[in-house]
């Protein structure tokens, strides 16, 4: 029997076995462990299947065999769960930009040539300075087009006298025309798997500064005060006693004491 995979974007494709263990391989788990997780998932799947009802599958079996790389595993996930304002991900970014060294504002007005202009994140390093627009999208399906590339790229030709460079950061995937033309810009890009070597998620593993929405036990309100509050990371995160995690997320001693037990596994 074929399985076919209904993705986010309704798009319907066969379901590829070595897709589903390459990205159990990216996300860090062993090459080995990770055949037999999709060999005993592919065993009960139905005719017809959503790559959210496949990712729970998948997640289920994983947290069983190997808790560290499951929490690895939801990490797009818990990207997108950084909502549902794009405000916790701008914050994110600029920390994220921070750990590779650059100095960082975010909500900046600066005057343009013509208009004042907000700008989600300015970051300055080696003498050069960005102005960034963060483009949140609270599902998986929706890519950032060519609309939003031109719309940056004009508010930067009238900021120019201040800034170096334009950079779109993205919590999603671009579209072939927004890489385009970002590339014939010279706009600097910053997407989930784009580009090669330098992608959000490359980032995120080689800084290790690991969202708080990656986390099981940390849920619906309690995650969204400590967003609100700029709690934003696990490294934020770990800088709390269980009291103080307690009384800022409004969740019992016992319940942050479990939140700060998962944080440690990253």
């Amino acid at each position: 029997m074929k399985v076919k995979v209904v993705k986010a974007s309704g798009k319907v494709e066969p379901f590829s076995r070595t897709k589903v263990v390459s990205s159990l391989v990216r996300s860090g788990v062993k090459p080995r462990l990770a055949d037999k997780i999709v060999d005993e998932v592919s065993k009960s799947l139905p005719p017809v299947i959503t790559t959210e009802d496949l990712y729970h599958r998948l997640l289920s079996v994983l947290r069983e065999r190997d808790p560290s790389s499951a929490l690895r595993y939801v990490l797009k996930k818990a990207i997108i769960m950084l909502g549902p304002e794009g405000y916790p991900f701008e914050r994110y970014f600029a920390k994220l930009l921070a750990k590779y060294g650059y100095k960082t504002r975010v909500d900046v007005v600066v005057r343009g040539r013509c208009v004042a202009h907000e700008i989600d994140v300015v970051a300055e390093k080696g003498g050069k300075r960005y102005m960034i627009e963060c483009k949140y999208h609270n599902s998986p399906g929706k890519r950032t087009d060519v609309q939003v590339a031109l719309y940056v790229y004009a508010r930067f030709l009238d900021l120019s006298e201040k800034f170096d460079a334009a950079w779109i950061a993205t919590n999603t995937r671009l579209t072939l025309d927004a890489a385009r033309y970002a590339k014939c810009v010279g706009m600097i890009t910053t997407a989930w798997r784009y580009p090669p070597g330098s992608s959000l998620e490359r980032m995120i593993e080689e800084t290790g500064l690991y969202p708080i929405t990656i986390l099981t036990t940390l849920h619906g309100e309690a995650r969204q005060k400590l967003l609100r509050l700029g709690v934003v990371t696990l490294e934020d995160l770990k800088k709390l006693t269980p009291s103080e995690l307690a009384r800022l997320a409004g969740i019992t001693p016992r319940e942050a004491e479990e939140v700060l037990l998962e944080a440690a596994l990253l």
